[in-house]
């Protein structure tokens, strides 16, 4: 229990933390609000929650984890996903100026990234392999069962990680109420910006 709870802590950390992850559900609170942004936050937890299932009962993990020549093929792979997560974001409807606000969520038709894209991007995002990594070495006991011990760690990062992204999203939420026009459009770019940037460090 003790070490669950350490985890728990871990995984809210690690969730919190500016990241890709939150740049994007910032980008996506304030084009569609948090009922409409609830997909991305979902497809966020639970791919990344899934990430760190599978690599823990996987056989594979060590391979994925410290192959020079695979995680050079993921960077790539993630850098691509991540460039085109942010012409979703730059590209996005913004409200137009002068429209009215009878709304606590903004008014903008469609969506910037769903529930399965922001749960691939988990598989070509730097920041949750090295999270994913740290978790596994840190939480799992080789010398117990992996299936339960792998559920556990999977189930709590939900509850965790879902505490510490859903500010990012009520953030860009209330963002995106005072934004329309010229100025959303700006928001988008930097948001899109940001989201790139924000991966840079890892792929060095």
């Amino acid at each position: 229990m003790i070490e669950i709870w350490g985890f728990a802590l871990f995984a809210y950390v690690a969730s919190a933390t500016p990241g890709p992850n939150n740049v994007l559900l910032t980008a996506v609170g304030a084009s569609v609000g948090i009922r409409r942004g609830l997909p991305a936050l979902a497809g966020i937890v639970g791919g990344f929650a899934m990430m760190i299932f599978v690599l823990a009962v996987s056989v594979g993990q060590t391979v994925l984890l410290t192959d020079t020549n695979v995680q050079i093929g993921m960077r790539l792979v993630g850098f691509a996903v991540l460039l085109w997560l942010a012409w979703k974001i730059a590209t996005a409807p913004v409200t137009p100026e002068g429209s009215p606000k009878d709304t606590d969520e903004p008014q903008v038709p469609g969506r910037v990234v769903g529930f399965f894209g922001a749960a691939l991007f988990q598989w070509v995002n730097p920041k949750a392999w090295i999270v994913c990594a740290a978790a596994i070495a840190a939480y799992l006991n080789v010398d117990q069962a992996v299936l339960p011990q792998a559920t556990l760690l999977a189930v709590t990062f939900i509850a965790a990680a879902t505490i510490g992204c859903l500010p990012w999203l009520a953030i860009g939420t209330l963002v995106g109420r005072y934004l329309e026009g010229t100025r959303a459009r700006i928001f988008n770019y930097a948001m899109a910006g940001l989201l790139v940037v924000s991966v840079v460090p890892m792929l060095l």
